[in-house]
């Protein structure tokens, strides 16, 4: 079975973080996500436009207030593979995207950190948008990432977790 990622347990290198050579820059990590160093990575002299979204933890979820913290947990090696994915699909699908980075956060996070970038950079605008829309909801859609909120009441995993296929629902693997 793949590696899981927890909670992080005290400052590490994380090598994942280092702008790659080459055009996409796809990585799962424990440390916090350099965001302007992605967002200076897309830019391209032969791409007029970047986009870059950034995902934070927020306050709130659905009919609860008070939510203090997100805790990230990921099928590590399958959660890579999928970004490598997404990242090939948006190629496939925008020929002339310049670069592709999709970057997410494991581990606790507290609110107003960066859970996850997407950035891309395009020749026109339009594409980049589109590419970066389509970046980020596949992302949400089938990335192996599960995620537990912490409230003033208490903590549960998030309605919006789903199984990964071939693997026992969260409660049986887990022992939950």
């Amino acid at each position: 079975m793949g590696r899981m990622l927890r909670a992080p347990r005290g400052p590490a290198p994380d090598a994942t973080l280092v702008a790659p050579g080459d055009h996409d820059w796809v990585a799962l990590s424990e440390q916090p996500l350099p965001l302007a160093e992605v967002a200076a990575w897309v830019v391209r002299p032969d791409c007029g436009a970047s986009v870059t979204f950034t995902g934070t933890v927020r306050d709130h979820a659905e009919s609860r207030r008070g939510v203090t913290a997100l805790e990230y947990e990921a099928y590590a090696e399958q959660a890579e593979l999928r970004l490598a994915s997404i990242a090939g699909e948006a190629r496939r699908r925008w020929p002339d995207l310049g670069r592709v980075a999709l970057l997410h956060r494991s581990g606790r996070l507290a609110v107003g950190e960066a859970s996850v970038v997407v950035a891309v950079s395009a020749p026109h605008r339009g594409e980049a948008f589109d590419a970066a829309r389509f970046c980020i909801d596949t992302v949400k859609a089938s990335v192996p990432i599960w995620k537990k909120e912490t409230w003033d009441g208490g903590e549960a995993w998030s309605s919006c977790a789903t199984q990964l296929p071939g693997r026992p629902p969260r409660s049986e693997a887990d022992g939950r």
